[in-house]
C-alpha cells in the first residue's frame, strides 16, 4: 500500500530526520535518498515515510537531513555554510552502498540540479545507481522549443542522468501521479525501492 504524506507548516526550528531503530536490519545495505524532497516543507516527514519503506524492502535509508548540522552555524558566511554542506553530503554518501534519486522536475522542466551531481559522484564511485520520476512525459515533451538543440533519447531528463541508472541494469520507475501529488506521492519510489531490492538483495548469499 502506497504511504500517503501532505505538507505541513514549515518549522522556524533546524530540523534532522529521524526514525526509530526499531526493526532495522543489521548490516542492512544503506539508501542514501537524493532529491529535492529536502527543500519541500514537509521535507522531515517525506525523509522518514521514505526510510520506512526502505525498511520494509530490508534497506537503512540515509536522509540528507540526517547529517549534523550543528557546526555550520559557528561559520562566518553563508557561503562557508554552504560549501561545509556539500562536505556532509559527501560524507553521508560515502557511508552509502548505492543511491535512489527523485528525478521528478523541479523549478523547470529537468530535475534538481544538485541530486545530478549526487547521482554522478555515486556512479564515479562504482555504486548502483536507482532512480524514479512523479512526472512521465520525456525530457524533450517538456522543453518549450528554442533555437537550440534538444535531446530526443525517449528519456526522463539528460542523457547523462538517466545513464547511470541504464548502466546498473536497472530502469527509471516513472509514476504517473495527479499533478498535485507529484511532491508528496511515494507511488514511484516504492517501485524504485522494490527494484533495487529484486536487483541487489536477492542476489546475496
Amino acid at each position: 500500500m502506497e504511504e500517503k504524506i501532505g505538507y505541513h507548516e514549515k518549522s522556524s526550528e533546524v530540523e534532522t530526520s529521524q526514525v526509530n531503530d526499531e526493526g532495522k536490519e543489521p548490516n542492512a545495505k544503506r539508501v542514501y535518498l537524493a532529491g529535492p524532497d529536502v527543500f519541500f516543507p514537509n521535507a522531515i516527514e517525506i525523509g522518514n515515510a521514505k526510510k520506512r519503506i526502505c525498511a520494509q524492502y530490508g534497506f537503512e535509508g540515509v536522509f540528507p537531513l540526517d547529517a549534523n548540522f550543528d557546526a555550520l552555524f559557528n561559520l562566518g558566511s553563508a557561503g562557508d555554510m554552504g560549501h561545509a554542506t556539500f562536505d556532509l553530503m559527501v560524507e553521508l554518501m560515502d557511508r552509502c552502498d548505492l543511491v535512489i534519486a527523485n528525478l521528478t522536475p523541479f523549478r523547470g522542466p529537468s530535475m534538481d540540479v544538485g541530486t545530478a551531481v549526487e547521482i554522478g559522484y555515486m556512479y564515479g564511485c562504482g555504486k548502483p545507481v536507482f532512480g524514479y520520476t512523479n512526472v512521465v512525459k520525456d525530457y524533450a515533451e517538456r522543453v518549450e522549443p528554442d533555437d537550440c538543440f534538444i535531446e530526443s533519447f525517449g528519456l526522463v531528463d539528460n542523457v547523462m542522468v538517466e545513464g547511470p541508472v541504464y548502466r546498473t541494469g536497472a530502469v527509471v520507475v516513472r509514476a504517473d501521479v495527479p499533478p498535485d501529488e507529484i511532491y508528496t506521492s511515494l507511488e514511484g519510489f516504492t517501485g524504485c525501492v522494490r527494484q533495487a531490492a529484486e536487483m541487489l538483495l536477492n542476489q546475496q548469499p
